[in-house]
Formats: structure tokens, C-alpha cells, sequence
């Protein structure tokens, strides 16, 4: 005969195997890293995300933010807790997609599609990094040559640079020169999320010919070789 210790167990073991899994918003809400965007089977975080926009926040009040530069509150979001669906009633970042089925747990969050070809992993954070250049504004200025790496080592010594320097006008022009004088002119803009700057000879041409690289106040390009050449990166610094 069974101890009466013994059935109270079984009878938990029963009762909790019959609870559904669900979601609760407050699981949700708060500060998120993506980790991880996984197209059938494939990381494609880099192609949906930079270094910028690689957040969401879910606030209580039901609006989201993608991203750092993200200002805009009008972004909705709800859960069905029940069916475990998370709902992004205004676009996602990922392909548009606006449901969402949702695994939470207090530091992490799966989410897949409907067809479980995206999987997305969001890692809790307590906070957001700040970003020093966080409008098109902060570019305009003057911008000289500071450091030149090779494989990561910083090789600026081996480098002569005579005072390049790149100015970024508020008209969308560019000029490019040194101690010497102007050597290039152009034009340059930025994209949405302000992690780069495309340089073009003429205003309405639909490809740049360089692009610079935004990272906190700073501006890199690196120099394209083949293979088997060193990574060479060239580091600007504003200096107005």
C-alpha cells in the first residue's frame, strides 16, 4: 500500500503534467540582445541587423522598440498568453513577420513563425548601450586619418598619412584631401540606422564607390584585397 506521502506526490506529479505551458507578458517586457536569427536552419543575423539595431525593448504601456535609434513609440505589441503568440501589430524586423510563437523564460526568449522558419534567440538586458552618434548631425565635421590596423595590430606608425582628412558637409557634399589641397569631392550619405556612410562621385548615382563603417565616434573603412592579402582598416576621428 502506497504511503500517504508517496500519493500526494503522484497526484503533483499528475497535476502539474496536466498544466499547459503559457506566456505571460510580464515575461516579455524589458530589454533584449538578439543573439541569434536563424533562417531554416542558417544564421542570417547579419542579414537583418547591425550593430544598432540588434535590440527590442517591449514596454508595459504595449508599444515596442526596435534597435538603439528607435524613438518611435508607435510600434504595438500584445501577447495571447494562452496560445503562447506574440503579436507585432505594426512590422517586425524580421521579413514583416507579425505573429509570433513564443518561448520566455526570465533571461531568454524563442521566438519562431507560424512555418518555424525563422527561429530568433533575445537575450535579457538590463541596459541599452549608448550611442555617441545618434543623428545624422554628429557626422557633419571634419574627420582626419588616427589609426591604421593590420590583422587587429594597431600599425599607424608604419603608415605616412600627411593630414588626410575627409569633411562632411551639411549639404551632402564631401571633400576628400590633404595638406596639400582638395583632392575629391563628392557626396555622401548615411543609412537609417546610422552604422554607415555610402560616398558616391554623383548625387543620384545607385552605387557607392567606398563605404565607411560607424562605430561609436568613429569612422572605418577597410581596404578590399584578395584573400590572402592582410586586413588593412584606416580609422577616422573628428576633429570639429
Amino acid at each position: 500500500m502506497k504511503s500517504f506521502n508517496s500519493v500526494i506526490f503522484t497526484i503533483t506529479i499528475i497535476f502539474i503534467a496536466g498544466c499547459e505551458y503559457s506566456t505571460p507578458p510580464e515575461m516579455l517586457m524589458g530589454k533584449w540582445y538578439v543573439a541569434s536569427v536563424k533562417a531554416n536552419g542558417h544564421e542570417m543575423i547579419h542579414d537583418y541587423l547591425d550593430q544598432n539595431t540588434r535590440y527590442l525593448v517591449f514596454n508595459e504601456e504595449g508599444t515596442y522598440q526596435v534597435g538603439l535609434l528607435d524613438s518611435v513609440s508607435e510600434k504595438a505589441w500584445m501577447i495571447h498568453s494562452d496560445q503562447n503568440e506574440l503579436i507585432m501589430m505594426d512590422g517586425s524586423p524580421f521579413d514583416d513577420i507579425k505573429k509570433w510563437n513564443v518561448k520566455a523564460s526570465d533571461e531568454l526568449v524563442f521566438l519562431s513563425d507560424k512555418n518555424n522558419h525563422f527561429n530568433i534567440t533575445l537575450n535579457r538586458k538590463k541596459k541599452l548601450p549608448k550611442v555617441k552618434i545618434n543623428e545624422e548631425n554628429a557626422l557633419i565635421g571634419k574627420w582626419v586619418i588616427d589609426k591604421v590596423t593590420v590583422n587587429g595590430y594597431d600599425n599607424s606608425d608604419k603608415y605616412a598619412f600627411p593630414n588626410r582628412w575627409i569633411l562632411l558637409a551639411d549639404n551632402g557634399r564631401f571633400y576628400n584631401g590633404n595638406e596639400t589641397g582638395d583632392q575629391n569631392v563628392g557626396y555622401w550619405e548615411t543609412n537609417s540606422s546610422l552604422t554607415k556612410v555610402d560616398f558616391f562621385d554623383q548625387k543620384d548615382q545607385g552605387e557607392s564607390f567606398i563605404t565607411f563603417n560607424i562605430a561609436n565616434n568613429t569612422l572605418w573603412y577597410e581596404k578590399q584585397n584578395d584573400n590572402n592579402a592582410p586586413q588593412v582598416r584606416v580609422y577616422f576621428k573628428k576633429v570639429n
